[in-house]
């Protein structure tokens, strides 16, 4: 039988907002588990510090410790499959290592995200931003050292991505990865088959959305409108009809599904935590 870990990551120094440990607990609520999933989760303590920055990056060390409680908890259940609920995007850099490692060549990566993820720490300072250039060993310095089966940059297809600012224009030039703004699911299946790719690792972050559509991403966040980065723009409807023909014509072995941010319910929890009523 196939063996298929549930990693519940909810990393939130990857992206310096404590927003994202509330959204990977209610990702834990929100999708299906069954009884042949061994469920994990990371014993990464809620948000209660401010971090400071380390080598350019805020809380590297911290981002780091969580990073290696993944690889652990990876390496003592020797899945075949891995289902991801983050947390910020910086949680698929264990499970996307450990599956380039099981399937080498036969592995194909979908990156739905609405930003490139190939920063470092001389142009940002949240280690979220560059998971994908840590896989391609490309990203930041220290956390790249971590990856021991990097990803060829020729086995992503970016899905949804967004204007790049001249940053990361310049380090996807180099890179050459494959990309896509809309969801064309006949010329995602046609790149699939070209590489003959066996097996699809999907990360999916949120942000890849409308934020007029889907209200619970960081481009939602009430009150707030300036942003350093272009916003998502694809539907809910067309990522999951994208995700049920992919898995209805391959074998999905990796989903990371990050950077929810259920702004309402972190509204409610705020509300109820003053109360003296939860209190001890």
């Amino acid at each position: 039988m196939t063996k298929t870990l549930r990693l519940i990551a909810p990393d939130w120094q990857g992206g310096n907002r404590p927003e994202y440990y509330t959204g990977a607990e209610l990702l834990t609520h929100l999708v299906p588990k069954n009884n042949h999933q061994q469920e994990v989760r990371l014993d990464i303590a809620p948000p209660t510090k401010t971090l400071t920055t380390e080598n350019g990056v805020f809380g590297q060390s911290d981002v780091l410790n969580n990073m290696r409680l993944a690889q652990e908890a990876i390496e003592a259940n020797n899945p075949d499959k891995i289902i991801t609920l983050g947390g910020t995007c910086l949680v698929s850099q264990a499970p996307f290592d450990y599956l380039s490692g099981e399937y080498g060549e036969d592995l194909g990566v979908i990156w739905i995200d609405a930003h490139p993820d190939v920063s470092n720490p001389e142009l940002f300072t949240n280690e979220h931003a560059m998971v994908l250039g840590n896989l391609v060993h490309q990203g930041d310095p220290k956390l790249q050292k971590e990856v021991q089966h990097p990803l060829s940059p020729n086995s992503v297809l970016y899905v949804g991505l967004q204007e790049p600012n001249d940053d990361e224009k310049v380090v996807l030039n180099q890179l050459n990865i494959a990309s896509q703004v809309s969801v064309d699911i006949e010329a995602i299946q046609k790149w699939i088959s070209q590489h003959q790719f066996k097996k699809l690792a999907i990360h999916f972050d949120l942000d890849a959305l409308s934020p007029e559509l889907f209200h619970s991403t960081y481009f939602s966040e009430p009150g707030k409108t300036d942003y350093p980065a272009s916003s998502g723009a694809l539907s809910l409807l067309d990522v999951g009809h994208l995700l049920e023909q992919l898995s209805e014509t391959n074998d999905i072995v990796g989903l990371t599904v990050a950077e929810y941010l259920p702004w309402d319910a972190i509204a409610l929890k705020k509300l109820f935590n003053k109360l003296p009523i939860f209190k001890d």
